[in-house]
């Protein structure tokens, strides 16, 4: 069975604003300093596990430029385009409905663009495991990320019984949205639980049986698109839903596979904070010039060739870039999008 894979690098990325921006998002920045953006990163992953001519990537149409930029292994027929974004579901339907067409019998991996994974050979031995997985079986099948600590950011799965040991494969119990702390505590106590990463396994024949189930006013619009002007007609038609509440939450072919090889979604400034190297006082700092004194537990990224000075302060995110300057408790950046809102709401133009 042919495998393929699917990246998803279509979103904005808001919540890395003001680094993060509508002309590029994060996925095309060089997070840790590495020489390579997330995207990059992703595709050199996924390149030990196919040929480059088996990777897609779906995007919003204004990246397409951007990608071969940084992708230049990626033939243009390999980008599949969205006129709007309107969430994950109408993606993934696009993307199976096109290599089904290409190929009749694939099995696909659907990962986002912007996750760090830490021990990638773990990773792509669970990749392999999955995909043969998946096409033996007719099942869709999620990585769940075992839970190291009571992480808020994220939406966990509640595992049910075991249906193979020997890969730590489970049915799905529920899934359940981003918990409060103490939540948080009980689910990672009880073990039954895992972090949704929002990767995908499948082949194209069941992904797309599925939508036809549980979501047909999508698969109706998809099915047979077979051209650039199609999908877009499709996108202007389509619901914006995710697949999870399209499909994952409502089929009896959900599986999810208890994995860990590092994984990190990168959703929040504090999720990069937290991989980052800290000095004495536990800050992270990625800054050309920077004195801080008496501060504590901050995250720092100026982008300028500018002198930041830090007194007195602590658990505090600061941004610096060109044309913004952003100052945020860490206990409250889920707040950034709608610091944003107020921005546009107040001053009349998008900073995004």
């Amino acid at each position: 069975m042919k495998q393929q894979v699917v990246i998803m690098a279509g979103g904005i990325g808001s919540r890395f604003w003001p680094w993060s921006r509508q002309a590029k998002p994060k996925q095309f920045l060089d997070i840790f300093g590495t020489g390579s953006s997330l995207l990059q990163s992703t595709v050199k992953r996924f390149s030990k596990l196919v040929q480059a001519e088996d990777i897609w990537i779906v995007t919003h149409q204004d990246y397409v430029e951007l990608i071969k930029e940084q992708c230049p292994e990626i033939l243009y027929d390999q980008i599949l385009t969205e006129p709007q974004r309107k969430n994950t579901a109408p993606c993934i339907a696009y993307a199976s409905a096109m290599i089904k067409r290409k190929h009749s019998n694939a099995a696909i991996i659907i990962s986002p663009a912007d996750h760090l994974i830490l021990d990638e050979s773990n990773y792509l031995e669970c990749c392999t495991t999955g995909l043969e997985y998946a096409a033996q079986h007719n099942c869709l099948l999620m990585f769940g990320i075992s839970a190291s600590r009571p992480d808020t950011g994220y939406g966990y799965i509640h595992l049910s019984e075991s249906v193979e040991a020997e890969y730590d494969i489970f049915k799905i119990k529920e899934f359940v949205e981003k918990p409060d702390h103490n939540t948080a505590v009980h689910y990672l106590k009880s073990g039954n639980y895992a972090w949704n990463s929002g990767i995908f396994i499948s082949t194209c024949e069941t992904m797309l049986h599925n939508l036809q189930n549980h979501c047909p006013e999508v698969y109706e619009l998809f099915y047979e698109v077979s051209s650039q002007s199609e999908a877009n007609q499709a996108y202007h038609l389509t619901p914006s839903i995710s697949i999870d509440y399209a499909v994952m939450e409502k089929t009896s072919d959900a599986l999810v596979m208890k994995v860990d090889f590092g994984w990190s979604d990168l959703g929040t400034w504090t999720s990069v904070y937290e991989l980052m190297e800290h000095d004495d006082q536990n800050n992270a700092i990625q800054s050309h010039y920077c004195i801080q004194t008496q501060t504590n537990n901050c995250l720092l990224k100026n982008t300028e060739d500018k002198m930041i000075a830090i007194h007195g302060v602590e658990n505090l995110i600061i941004v610096n870039t060109k044309d913004a300057l952003l100052i945020c408790d860490k206990n409250e950046e889920q707040k950034i999008k709608q610091l944003l809102s107020e921005i546009e709401q107040k001053t009349g133009t998008k900073f995004i």
